[in-house]
């Protein structure tokens, strides 16, 4: 197998599905992973790249709301309900700006939080 080079600047980590919270534009949104610099969501519909929100961490890895920016989406799959229609699911990678030191600080919590939470070494290979 031919492993590819790292393209991030900085390491990404996954933050468990169990941990959820509130999201973009008041939406519920599932956090796939966090780093200083942005984060990856999934949620049900698209959103539009170039839009400034606003990403609350979920209370697990501690308080704090940051400023970011939508940077891409996309549809990343789908599964049909009970009632037989089919809901799409989209990923989007946010670009976190502006932060307050406050905010880097609870950024810089959550991320020692999900460290610890996976014994998780300084560098993450992305999937």
């Amino acid at each position: 197998m031919v492993e590819t080079p790292e393209r991030r600047r900085v390491t990404r980590l996954s933050v468990p599905s169990s941990i959820r919270g509130t999201g973009l534009e008041i939406r519920e949104v599932r956090l796939l992973d966090l780093s200083s610099e942005g984060a990856r969501i999934e949620h049900d519909r698209p959103l539009q790249a170039g839009a400034p929100c606003a990403l609350i961490l979920p209370p697990a890895i501690g308080p704090g709301r940051l400023p970011a920016c939508i940077v891409w989406t996309r549809p990343s799959g789908g599964e049909q309900t009970l009632e037989g229609d089919r809901v799409i699911h989209h990923q989007s990678g946010l670009a976190f700006h502006g932060l307050t030191f406050e905010q880097q600080t609870a950024l810089a919590d959550a991320l020692t939080k999900l460290k610890g939470a996976h014994g998780t070494p300084d560098h993450t290979p992305p999937r």
